[in-house]
């Protein structure tokens, strides 16, 4: 389950009326007074729940970064696609979502000519998980279209495609606004295929091998269990329910509580109660004991994290 969907309704709105205002006049203009009036509270709770503007920013920055998973979420579900579709599909939506933070993100890349060290000691500990958790992503992805072979090239094919999307994207942003999504996705895929088949054939050593990455080696107290979203954890409950519960009515109803479960996760705002009791009614299916445990922990997890934590400040 996606953190923002849990999200206190009031935390919510600051973090949405913050976007709207350091989009329209950018984070140095707007005044922690002015975001209090607009959601209607004082600034003395804006404090309690944001010590610092920073902290806002912060925030507001991961929340486009949760919806944007979100996104990436869905397309990974989708039926009847390859896994260079997909990608492609993937980038294509990362794109949209950038043109829909334009301004937002303008000033997101001036603040990354920042020194380098400043900002690794200003991320907060989700922002050190969404690196950590897409860094497993991308690996997963390269291994996905070039083989299990790709691995020792993952963070120099990490390096390149992060510096071409910053490209394209400020280019976009400033000098040719007639580049599309589709045009820009298509030609970051080619250029990976590229790289990396010339990484195959030639053998290069590799600039940053990945057990030398810091994000790789580092955090292990990190939950791992986080790497992986409950919808996939879904979605291989219904394969071995589909596939090894004998047909009858406890297989029906064990598919029919894996879809509300399914559901109920993608919504913006899931129900608890729901989510708890379509659970208790996979407890006693030993064929999904392993996989129940897991989700359960999962979601666990990011109640513990991130809802309660939001909830303390109301």
């Amino acid at each position: 389950m996606n953190p923002i969907h849990g999200m206190n309704e009031k935390r919510k709105l600051v973090i949405v009326t913050a976007l709207k205002l350091f989009s329209a006049k950018g984070s140095a203009a707007t005044s922690m007074q002015e975001i209090a009036e607009l959601c209607g509270m004082s600034k003395g709770s804006l404090y309690l729940m944001f010590k610092s503007k920073e902290e806002l920013e912060a925030s507001t920055l991961e929340y486009c970064v949760y919806i944007l998973m979100d996104k990436m979420s869905q397309i990974e579900h989708e039926n009847g696609l390859t896994s260079r579709e997909r990608l492609h599909k993937q980038f294509e939506a990362l794109l949209k979502h950038v043109s829909e933070l334009k301004e937002f993100l303008r000033v997101q890349l001036r603040s990354m000519m920042e020194d380098e060290s400043q900002r690794n000691e200003q991320r907060t500990p989700q922002q050190r998980d969404i690196e950590i958790r897409t860094l497993h992503w991308f690996k997963k992805k390269l291994e996905d279209l070039y083989g299990p072979e790709i691995e020792p090239y993952t963070i120099d094919l990490i390096l390149m495609t992060h510096g071409l999307l910053l490209s394209y994207v400020k280019i976009w942003f400033t000098e040719m606004p007639n580049l599309t999504v589709s045009k820009m996705a298509t030609n970051l895929l080619q250029t990976m295929d590229y790289t990396a088949q010339g990484c195959l054939k030639h053998r290069p050593v590799p600039l940053i091998p990945l057990e030398q990455w810091p994000a790789w080696i580092s955090d292990p107290q990190l939950d791992t269990a986080m790497l992986r979203h409950p919808a996939h954890i879904l979605k291989q409950m219904q394969e071995i329910a589909s596939r090894e519960l004998p047909s009858g009515q406890t297989r029906n109803d064990v598919l029919e509580t894996i879809a509300i479960l399914r559901q109920e996760i993608m919504e913006f705002s899931p129900r608890r109660a729901i989510i708890l009791g379509m659970m208790r009614n996979l407890e006693d299916i030993p064929l999904l004991e392993p996989l129940h445990s897991e989700l359960q922990h999962i979601m666990d997890t990011i109640h513990n994290r991130f809802i309660q934590a939001d909830s303390s400040h109301t």
